[in-house]
Protein backbone atom coordinates (compact mmCIF):
# COMPACT_ATOMS: atom_id res chain seq x y z
CA UNK A 1 0.00 0.00 0.00
CA UNK A 2 1.45 3.67 -0.89
CA UNK A 3 0.40 6.62 0.65
CA UNK A 4 0.58 10.19 -0.70
CA UNK A 5 1.09 13.41 1.01
CA UNK A 6 -1.07 16.02 -0.68
CA UNK A 7 1.26 19.32 -1.04
CA UNK A 8 -0.79 22.48 -0.72
CA UNK A 9 -0.07 25.95 -0.40
CA UNK A 10 -2.62 28.76 1.02
CA UNK A 11 -2.74 31.87 0.59
CA UNK A 12 -4.84 34.39 2.52
CA UNK A 13 -6.24 37.60 0.62
CA UNK A 14 -3.88 40.81 0.44
CA UNK A 15 -5.40 42.33 4.20
CA UNK A 16 -7.45 39.14 5.55
CA UNK A 17 -6.15 39.68 8.92
CA UNK A 18 -7.42 43.34 9.51
CA UNK A 19 -11.48 41.99 7.82
CA UNK A 20 -11.42 39.28 9.98
CA UNK A 21 -10.40 41.55 12.75
CA UNK A 22 -13.19 44.03 11.69
CA UNK A 23 -15.81 41.03 11.28
CA UNK A 24 -14.99 39.46 14.39
CA UNK A 25 -15.14 43.28 16.66
CA UNK A 26 -18.07 44.13 14.64
CA UNK A 27 -20.46 40.85 15.45
CA UNK A 28 -19.19 41.63 19.16
CA UNK A 29 -20.57 45.22 19.29
CA UNK A 30 -23.82 43.80 17.49
CA UNK A 31 -24.14 41.14 20.77
CA UNK A 32 -23.42 43.89 22.98
CA UNK A 33 -26.06 46.45 21.36
CA UNK A 34 -28.66 44.12 21.52
CA UNK A 35 -28.68 42.99 25.48
CA UNK A 36 -26.60 46.11 27.03
CA UNK A 37 -30.03 48.16 27.89
CA UNK A 38 -30.95 45.23 30.25
CA UNK A 39 -27.59 44.63 31.64
CA UNK A 40 -27.04 48.12 32.70
CA UNK A 41 -30.86 48.39 34.22
CA UNK A 42 -29.67 45.46 35.88
CA UNK A 43 -25.99 46.46 37.25
CA UNK A 44 -28.13 50.05 38.16
CA UNK A 45 -30.98 47.98 40.35
CA UNK A 46 -28.37 45.85 41.92
CA UNK A 47 -25.46 48.66 42.99
CA UNK A 48 -28.51 50.99 44.02
CA UNK A 49 -29.54 48.29 47.03
CA UNK A 50 -25.83 47.52 47.24
CA UNK A 51 -25.20 50.99 48.19
CA UNK A 52 -28.80 51.08 50.14
CA UNK A 53 -27.16 48.06 52.48
CA UNK A 54 -24.06 49.68 53.55
CA UNK A 55 -25.50 52.73 54.42
CA UNK A 56 -28.52 51.24 56.44
CA UNK A 57 -25.69 49.26 58.38
CA UNK A 58 -23.71 52.77 59.32
CA UNK A 59 -23.57 52.97 63.05
CA UNK A 60 -24.59 56.93 62.54
CA UNK A 61 -27.28 55.48 60.76
CA UNK A 62 -28.63 53.21 63.73
CA UNK A 63 -28.08 56.06 66.12
CA UNK A 64 -30.82 58.08 64.28
CA UNK A 65 -33.57 55.97 63.51
CA UNK A 66 -33.62 55.22 67.33
CA UNK A 67 -30.15 55.88 69.13
CA UNK A 68 -29.29 58.97 71.41
CA UNK A 69 -28.42 60.51 68.61
CA UNK A 70 -31.49 61.10 67.31
CA UNK A 71 -32.56 62.74 70.68
CA UNK A 72 -29.42 64.84 70.49
CA UNK A 73 -30.38 66.18 66.87
CA UNK A 74 -34.66 66.31 68.08
CA UNK A 75 -35.57 63.70 65.31
CA UNK A 76 -38.68 62.46 66.23
CA UNK A 77 -39.31 60.91 63.13
CA UNK A 78 -35.58 60.06 62.59
CA UNK A 79 -36.07 56.88 61.06
CA UNK A 80 -38.31 57.88 58.21
CA UNK A 81 -36.34 60.91 57.46
CA UNK A 82 -32.50 59.12 57.03
CA UNK A 83 -34.71 56.11 55.16
CA UNK A 84 -35.73 58.84 52.46
CA UNK A 85 -32.22 60.16 52.38
CA UNK A 86 -30.78 56.62 52.05
CA UNK A 87 -33.30 56.16 49.11
CA UNK A 88 -32.55 59.69 47.09
CA UNK A 89 -28.77 58.78 47.69
CA UNK A 90 -29.12 55.34 46.26
CA UNK A 91 -31.90 56.19 43.27
CA UNK A 92 -28.85 58.97 41.92
CA UNK A 93 -26.27 56.08 41.20
CA UNK A 94 -26.68 55.83 37.35
CA UNK A 95 -25.17 53.12 35.38
CA UNK A 96 -24.17 54.07 31.77
CA UNK A 97 -22.82 52.02 28.49
CA UNK A 98 -20.36 54.52 26.63
CA UNK A 99 -19.39 53.40 22.99
CA UNK A 100 -16.42 55.80 22.35
CA UNK A 101 -14.48 54.47 26.29
CA UNK A 102 -12.71 51.33 23.91
CA UNK A 103 -13.57 49.30 20.80
CA UNK A 104 -16.35 47.80 22.69
CA UNK A 105 -17.49 50.57 24.69
CA UNK A 106 -17.39 50.76 28.58
CA UNK A 107 -19.66 50.99 31.88
CA UNK A 108 -19.37 54.34 33.48
CA UNK A 109 -21.01 54.33 37.20
CA UNK A 110 -21.90 57.63 39.19
CA UNK A 111 -23.80 59.87 41.17
CA UNK A 112 -25.27 62.50 40.49
CA UNK A 113 -24.10 64.56 43.20
CA UNK A 114 -20.81 64.32 44.67
CA UNK A 115 -21.51 67.70 46.91
CA UNK A 116 -24.61 66.60 48.67
CA UNK A 117 -26.70 69.71 47.37
CA UNK A 118 -29.14 66.57 45.93
CA UNK A 119 -29.65 65.35 49.92
CA UNK A 120 -29.25 68.52 51.62
CA UNK A 121 -31.81 70.14 49.60
CA UNK A 122 -34.53 67.60 50.78
CA UNK A 123 -37.53 68.64 53.50
CA UNK A 124 -36.18 65.67 55.43
CA UNK A 125 -32.32 67.56 55.87
CA UNK A 126 -33.92 69.84 58.12
CA UNK A 127 -36.48 70.59 60.28
CA UNK A 128 -38.04 74.18 61.84
CA UNK A 129 -38.43 74.15 65.98
CA UNK A 130 -41.76 75.24 68.30
CA UNK A 131 -39.51 78.32 68.74
CA UNK A 132 -39.02 78.93 64.31
CA UNK A 133 -35.27 77.85 64.72
CA UNK A 134 -34.12 75.87 61.38
CA UNK A 135 -31.90 73.33 62.55
CA UNK A 136 -29.78 71.27 59.34
CA UNK A 137 -29.22 68.30 60.97
CA UNK A 138 -27.95 66.61 58.39
CA UNK A 139 -25.53 69.31 57.01
CA UNK A 140 -23.91 68.74 60.71
CA UNK A 141 -23.12 65.61 60.19
CA UNK A 142 -22.21 65.49 56.81
CA UNK A 143 -19.76 68.87 56.60
CA UNK A 144 -19.58 70.43 59.87
CA UNK A 145 -16.96 67.97 62.01
CA UNK A 146 -17.24 68.38 65.92
CA UNK A 147 -17.21 72.25 65.70
CA UNK A 148 -19.74 74.01 67.69
CA UNK A 149 -23.37 74.09 66.55
CA UNK A 150 -25.44 75.71 69.64
CA UNK A 151 -23.46 77.66 72.24
CA UNK A 152 -24.43 78.17 75.89
CA UNK A 153 -25.98 74.84 75.46
CA UNK A 154 -25.38 70.94 76.44
CA UNK A 155 -27.31 68.00 76.21
CA UNK A 156 -28.98 66.24 79.30
CA UNK A 157 -30.20 62.17 78.37
CA UNK A 158 -33.63 62.25 79.68
CA UNK A 159 -36.96 61.07 79.18
CA UNK A 160 -38.33 64.43 77.89
CA UNK A 161 -37.95 66.57 75.37
CA UNK A 162 -38.96 65.81 71.32
CA UNK A 163 -38.03 62.51 71.51
CA UNK A 164 -38.66 61.47 74.74
CA UNK A 165 -34.42 60.76 75.00
CA UNK A 166 -33.23 64.03 76.43
CA UNK A 167 -33.13 68.04 76.22
CA UNK A 168 -31.14 70.67 75.53
CA UNK A 169 -30.33 72.44 78.96
CA UNK A 170 -28.70 76.39 78.78
CA UNK A 171 -25.14 77.03 80.32
CA UNK A 172 -23.49 79.30 80.08
CA UNK A 173 -19.73 78.13 78.44
CA UNK A 174 -20.69 75.22 77.56
CA UNK A 175 -21.38 74.08 74.13
CA UNK A 176 -23.11 71.28 71.90
CA UNK A 177 -21.26 69.80 68.57
CA UNK A 178 -21.97 66.31 66.78
CA UNK A 179 -20.48 63.71 68.97
CA UNK A 180 -17.11 63.14 67.38
CA UNK A 181 -18.09 59.39 66.51
CA UNK A 182 -20.25 60.76 64.37
CA UNK A 183 -18.67 63.83 63.33
CA UNK A 184 -17.90 64.39 58.94
CA UNK A 185 -16.57 66.32 56.64
CA UNK A 186 -17.21 66.48 53.23
CA UNK A 187 -14.37 63.64 52.72
CA UNK A 188 -14.77 61.80 55.75
CA UNK A 189 -18.73 61.11 57.12
CA UNK A 190 -21.03 58.79 57.86
CA UNK A 191 -21.49 57.86 54.19
CA UNK A 192 -18.19 57.82 53.07
CA UNK A 193 -17.32 56.03 56.13
CA UNK A 194 -20.36 52.92 55.43
CA UNK A 195 -18.99 53.29 51.29
CA UNK A 196 -15.42 52.53 51.83
CA UNK A 197 -14.36 49.27 50.39
CA UNK A 198 -17.81 49.26 47.87
CA UNK A 199 -15.37 49.47 44.11
CA UNK A 200 -14.68 45.98 44.74
CA UNK A 201 -17.72 45.41 45.08
CA UNK A 202 -19.16 47.15 42.14
CA UNK A 203 -16.66 45.46 40.11
CA UNK A 204 -18.06 42.24 41.09
CA UNK A 205 -21.45 43.04 39.77
CA UNK A 206 -20.10 44.67 36.67
CA UNK A 207 -18.44 41.34 35.70
CA UNK A 208 -21.16 39.06 36.45
CA UNK A 209 -23.79 41.35 34.74
CA UNK A 210 -21.37 41.56 31.63
CA UNK A 211 -21.50 37.76 31.13
CA UNK A 212 -25.27 38.25 30.11
CA UNK A 213 -24.09 39.55 27.21
CA UNK A 214 -24.77 37.35 24.41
Amino acid sequence: MSAYRIKADLQLEKGFSSKFKAQIELEINRKISRSIFKVTQSMEFAIQNLVRAKLNQSPTVNELSGGRLRAELGLVDGAARISNIINTWAESIEVKYVKKLSTFGGIVVSMQSYDYSNVLSMPEAEFVTEKGVVLEWLRWLLLEGSGRIISNHFFKPTPRGRTGGGIMVERQTSSWSVPKNHAGTSSDNFATRALEGIQDEIDVIVRREMTKVV
